[in-house]
């Protein structure tokens, strides 16, 4: 009961909070649509996404180890089954292909881990376990290069506001296939840096995987557009720069 009264609390108040407040922060058309909804001014929102280090992650340094397969690359929380089965599911009309999963826990608690065990039943009743990696909690510093190694990311996750996973790989020059929701919507540009896809589409996404690994000049394309996208959109010089302007903006109202 006690967190049912507190959720009707946000509810209430999230309205007239940002209805009182001289400027909102949304990290995505999405959210500003939300925003919208709630009844906040549309001018009063400004729109600041959600940045990413292109120094640490760029086209530019070492790549980790591959073993002569086309690589596909998801991070994920290994709980949300739904979205990764679908992956998996995918992977069986990719024959030539390996999948790196990361997350979850630790590499050598992945055993103990329910999620994970859960999600290699599943790639060993598919028959695919021998092409699906997973490497556990992945170090930030240690993630360009394994971005790097891949020939596609695809986003498994339905909801990703941020699309960290996705903004990141943009900016080490990996294309990304992603569902049309969230950060994603805003961050792929649809057949220029990326693929977006419906979710839960497993025939689908393997078609559209097949066809990128199928055409490497167009995924080297692809790549060269996603990493400009990302340094000239999302820096995080350019977010700084945007999200101190909503300061100063509503600094000079409120005087």
């Amino acid at each position: 009961m006690k967190a049912d009264g507190a959720s009707a609390a946000r509810i209430r108040l999230e309205p007239a909070i940002g209805r009182s407040a001289a400027a909102v922060v949304a990290t995505n058309s999405t959210e500003v649509a939300d925003l919208t909804g709630l009844g906040v001014h549309r001018s009063s929102i400004r729109m600041v996404p959600w940045g990413v280090d292109t120094d640490l992650f760029s086209p530019e340094g070492p790549a980790a180890k591959r073993n002569g397969r086309p690589r596909l690359l998801t991070a994920a929380d290994l709980s949300e089954r739904q979205p990764l089965e679908t992956l998996l599911r995918a992977l069986t009309r990719v024959p030539a292909a390996e999948l790196v999963v990361v997350g979850g826990p630790a590499e050598a608690d992945l055993d103990a881990d329910d999620a994970y065990v859960k999600l290699a039943k599943v790639a060993a009743a598919l028959g695919i376990s021998d092409r699906v990696i997973f490497t556990g909690k992945v170090e930030y510093r240690s993630m360009p290069a394994l971005l790097r190694s891949a020939d596609l990311v695809v986003a498994a996750c339905q909801y990703e506001p941020a699309a960290t996973t996705s903004l990141q790989a943009m900016a080490c020059g990996t294309p990304v296939i992603a569902p049309p929701v969230s950060g994603h919507v805003d961050a792929i540009v649809d057949g220029t840096t990326g693929i977006l896809i419906p979710p839960d589409r497993p025939a689908l996404l393997a078609q559209r995987i097949r066809q990128l690994l199928a055409h490497p000049m167009l995924l080297e394309a692809y790549g060269v557009a996603a990493a400009d996208r990302a340094r000239s959109r999302y820096s995080w010089d350019r977010i700084a720069g945007e999200t101190l302007a909503v300061y100063d903006r509503a600094t000079a109202q409120a005087a």
